[in-house]
């Protein structure tokens, strides 16, 4: 199995704004009303008049609300294309990404177990391949840490500046190399100010997040991250033992797992 390519794809879930935006860290608890979910984060005031630090408090309600009920995910960037469901507070989830000509992969969750199939790459394994709770806490492919299921605190450690540019719509520059990790800080400085937009809807919950990562790797480009159908039902249909084999440490490497 060509694990560059699955590399790839693991940098593409990273800015999926499910796995958050780069970071490894696991979130812990909701930031109080002073934004401290990004304490370096710019506290310039925003064209909509608002005060210092308030279009990232408002940023940081709406991406929250993603912990608070299940959702369905829709991922469209230039190098995959897919989605599924998730329930953050339940911890499941049924992901499929469609990455093109490099095959296609799909993401089981429930609880502390994840399960990982690839399809129509050569050399791939025909099982479903078996990711404990001690490695999803680890590299790209924990998308929902513990105290954070919705990724919400992770991706909001790298804002480097936000502001309101309408009644529901932020944007601002995310940094990659606050996430302390080394594969991000060897892009330099191209990693400290990754253009994002977002917007929320009336209820206040995050609907959609494009983070331009084409400063990053071109052949991702525009990543967009859309969120809707909130409340709806997750079912996931667990692998039999028979189907499934545990990942092995190539693998587990290329997505940053490095123990």
């Amino acid at each position: 199995m060509n694990t560059r390519r699955l590399a790839t794809t693991g940098a593409a879930l990273v800015a999926l704004g499910l796995g958050a935006t780069g970071c490894n860290q696991t979130g812990t608890g909701t930031p109080s009303a002073s934004g401290s979910a990004s304490a370096g984060a710019s506290t310039s005031a925003s064209p909509a008049g608002l005060a210092p630090g308030e279009a990232l408090n408002e940023l940081t309600a709406a991406a929250f609300k993603l912990n608070e009920q299940s959702v369905r995910v829709a991922i469209e960037s230039g190098a995959l294309k897919g989605g599924g469901l998730m329930d953050p507070p339940a911890k499941t989830a049924d992901l499929t990404l469609s990455l093109g000509t490099a095959g296609q992969l799909r993401l089981l969750m429930d609880h502390s177990d994840g399960y990982l199939k690839v399809t129509g790459q050569p050399n791939a394994p025909q099982k479903w391949l078996h990711l404990d709770s001690a490695t999803l806490g680890q590299g790209q492919l924990n998308l929902m840490p513990d105290g954070d299921p919705g990724g919400a605190n992770r991706m909001l450690k790298n804002v480097a500046d936000v502001q309101r540019t309408g009644g529901n719509t932020y944007a601002g520059t995310i940094d990659l190399t606050k996430a302390g990790d080394k594969n991000t800080a060897a892009l330099g400085e191209k990693a400290k100010a990754i253009p994002f937009t977002a917007t929320k809807d009336d209820q206040g919950r995050l609907t959609e997040l494009t983070i331009d990562m084409s400063g990053i790797q071109v052949a991702l480009g525009k990543v967009k991250t859309s969120y809707s159908d909130f409340g709806t039902a997750v079912s996931v249909q667990k692998p039999t033992a028979a189907e499934t084999q545990e990942a092995s440490p190539e693998l587990l490497k290329a997505f940053g797992v490095t123990a």
